[in-house]
């Protein structure tokens, strides 16, 4: 903060600070400290809580990114052995999607990142990302064999700055149980929620899973300080056999290539978040989104066409395009476009 307000003296234009007190955001008290020359604030924290309750919302996906005030979808979903889509190529699948409200753009698969194209073989287990405009999530879930349940009941795993945060966005909506190991920080937790259940143990331990109704809890977040320790909590939460999504914070990198073979639903990296709101910050004006997925693989960019743009008035198909990029979407005023390769960009088109 002393840094930005020093730059901001000094004649930097736009100030960020990075902040671990995320009370600031929640009590909506940015501006006190944009008079001090801070313009934007950034909580990993409170981002981090606000990627966890996103997930939650979409239960069958493993990653979900909204656009133009959701009318329009980024999300990730695994292909399960009876889904249709097995074994065809994404040519061969159009014909599921004839009016074209969807389209799969990339997939991960082995720990490997590619980007689609119309030969593709699509195989059991591949992540596909889809963008999609939000009447056709459904469908998607369905051809992907895949279903979505409703989530009532959530554990979170950890009274850590997340962990509390996350509580205390959930506890609107779920019944939430809280396990935290350390008894001090157990009762801070409890004085400040209001309906959260708080259990004072350690969550390694079946006996106090069983205890704060693991069973009955649809959704697991393993939230502690721990990587490791959040990584074991959601294998533990699966060996229940029954139907559970977890989601585990992860700060080293390396995490996301056990997420498979651990059969972990989710991983929140609070670095990542943060990455793709200063981004967001650092291309305001052209670009208006900047998300990355997967540690950086992926990034889904927001932009709009300029006067002076080399795609003003050309058709996709004609673009010259560098190979490793893929154009998902057009929000044209208010209307959203899947678009086909015989679409012409127009000025103040945004484009995913």
């Amino acid at each position: 903060m002393l840094i930005c307000i020093l730059g901001k003296k000094l004649g930097a234009k736009h100030t960020i600070a990075r902040i671990n007190d995320d009370n600031i955001i929640k009590e909506n008290k940015e501006h006190f400290y944009n008079d001090l020359g801070i313009n934007t604030l950034i909580s990993p924290t409170h981002l981090a809580s606000l990627e966890i309750k996103r997930l939650i919302h979409q239960s069958a996906f493993t990653d979900d990114i909204e656009f133009e005030q959701g009318k329009l979808t980024v999300f990730g979903i695994s292909l399960s052995g009876n889904s249709i889509l097995i074994n065809k190529t994404v040519r061969e699948s159009a014909d599921l999607n004839p009016n074209l409200t969807f389209k799969p753009l990339a997939l991960h698969r082995d720990n490997l990142t590619l980007l689609l194209s119309g030969e593709t073989i699509l195989k059991e287990n591949d992540i596909v990302y889809f963008i999609s405009l939000k009447e056709s999530i459904d469908n998607i879930i369905k051809i992907c064999g895949k279903h979505k349940f409703k989530v009532k009941d959530v554990m979170i795993i950890g009274g850590s700055r997340i962990g509390l945060n996350t509580a205390e966005l959930l506890e609107k909506d779920f019944r939430v149980t809280l396990v935290e190991k350390d008894k001090k920080r157990a009762e801070e937790i409890a004085n400040d929620l209001s309906s959260s259940i708080v259990i004072n143990g350690d969550a390694l331990d079946e006996d106090i899973l069983k205890e704060a109704n693991l069973e009955g809890s649809e959704t697991v977040l393993a939230l502690t300080n721990d990587d490791e320790n959040n990584m074991m909590a959601c294998v533990l939460a699966e060996k229940t056999g029954l139907q559970k999504r977890t989601i585990a914070i992860v700060n080293k990198t390396n995490y996301n290539l056990l997420q498979d073979s651990l059969n972990i639903d989710d991983l929140v990296d609070p670095r990542m978040t943060t990455v793709s709101r200063i981004m967001e910050h650092v291309h305001r004006g052209t670009i208006g989104t900047v998300y990355s997925l997967l540690d950086g693989e992926y990034e889904f960019i927001e932009a709009k066409i300029l006067e002076k743009s080399e795609l003003l008035n050309k058709k996709i198909r004609d673009s010259n395009l560098p190979e490793d990029i893929r154009i998902g979407a057009i929000v044209r005023k208010d209307q959203v476009i899947i678009p086909r390769s015989n679409f012409v960009f127009e000025k103040d088109d945004l484009v995913v």
